[in-house]
């Protein structure tokens, strides 16, 4: 069995030029929601639980703006209890026509499960309030089926940031998806691509002892990872990126 080897020094590294980079910059990473949507709401929950469920990271700008798009069309799909009455091809239709998800029947599926899940709650808002601590979230957030480890991971990140829950605590994992993966093999932090889930939570663990170390928070690290994904590495903007030097594709091209 092939052990990933974890530079921490060179994750060390590269975080402290991230928090240099982005230290003056405020709503980093942030998940765009309908204008009519009161932050911290109870709607606003129930609508970050459906944003969740279907970021997969990849287009993710493109996705949330065509999902905010629909909810200003169709904002039914968004009520579980309408949901839950609905026939699957109704609902197909809807998404496939206007949220354009990569995996249509499983959209599908994974929306009408979560639906039968929230109608069970007369007010996210309230349950999220009861949680008392990072662990009973996590919990509660894996019980929903539908979510993977990035998805279910985004999702508590904004539901932790809100600070709606009755707990202090900052995030135990940071929801590696591919994109950091890249970002952390191309700045030398790993020695491979392929990773198993014991890797992941081994280079999540990684980016949260350092975070410590330099007082950054797991959350805001995640914003970074994404931020620079999103921004930079998808954009192909490797001359603006602040990784540029440290980065084996960005400093090839200079």
């Amino acid at each position: 069995m092939i052990i990933l080897n974890i530079n921490y020094q060179r994750c060390r590294e590269i975080v402290l030029l991230l928090k240099e980079y982005f230290q003056n910059q405020n709503n980093l990473a942030t998940i765009e929601y309908p204008v009519n949507i009161t932050y911290g709401t109870n709607e606003y929950f129930i609508y970050m639980f459906y944003s969740c469920l279907l970021d997969y990271g990849m287009r993710s700008k493109i996705y949330h703006h065509n999902l905010m798009d629909t909810y200003m069309k169709y904002p039914c799909i968004f009520n579980p209890n309408y949901v839950v009455a609905m026939s699957e091809e109704e609902l197909r239709n809807i998404l496939v026509s206007h949220v354009h998800p990569r995996y249509p029947n499983v959209a599908v599926k994974k929306w009408m499960m979560l639906s039968q899940v929230l109608i069970k709650y007369d007010n996210l808002l309230y349950c999220l309030k009861s949680l008392e601590s990072v662990r009973s979230l996590e919990q509660f957030i894996k019980s929903i089926p539908g979510y993977g480890q990035k998805t279910g991971g985004l999702l508590i990140r904004i539901i932790c940031d809100s600070k709606v829950c009755n707990f202090k605590e900052d995030l135990a994992v940071i929801p590696i998806d591919r994109h950091d993966i890249e970002i952390s093999y191309f700045t030398g932090i790993i020695d491979s691509k392929k990773l198993n889930q014991k890797d992941i939570k081994r280079l999540s663990d990684t980016y949260i002892m350092v975070g410590k170390e330099l007082m950054v928070d797991a959350s805001t690290i995640d914003k970074y990872l994404w931020e620079v994904g999103n921004s930079f590495c998808n954009k192909k903007k490797c001359e603006d990126c602040p990784l540029k030097k440290s980065c084996r594709v960005g400093s090839a091209k200079f």
